[in-house]
């Protein structure tokens, strides 16, 4: 009975818990010595490729470029190479994606290129 309960208890738990960003290329707060040539997001569960967007902004939230989302082997990463190389400067990557139990997740991170300070 006992088991039952418990059992009964953890699923529900279980479904609070979201697909969420666990690796980036470029790292978050990174500082680059040259320009990424490709963005790769890792998250903890299979995300829909299709359904992701990546973009490069500037630290005003001016977008610099979007990128065309690629499928990976892994179910649970996606990549997209970058169309130009970035100047020297602070951006930040805008994400979007929808996880396979079709709740939508985004964030924003930042990373610098060769900054001197």
């Amino acid at each position: 009975m006992l088991t039952k309960l418990l059992l009964a208890l953890a699923v529900p738990a279980a479904l609070l818990f979201h697909t969420e960003l666990k690796t980036s290329v470029p790292e978050r707060d990174a500082i680059l010595k040259a320009p990424p040539e490709v963005v790769e997001l890792g998250f903890s569960g299979k995300v829909n490729a299709k359904l992701t967007s990546i973009a490069i902004l500037r630290p005003d939230s001016t977008e610099v470029m979007k990128l065309v989302v690629e499928k990976t082997a892994d179910a649970k990463v996606v990549r997209a190479p970058l169309l130009r190389p970035l100047p020297p400067g602070r951006y930040l990557v805008r994400w979007r994606t929808a996880a396979s139990d079709g709740h939508v997740v985004r964030g924003v991170y930042g990373f610098a290129v060769d900054v001197v300070e």
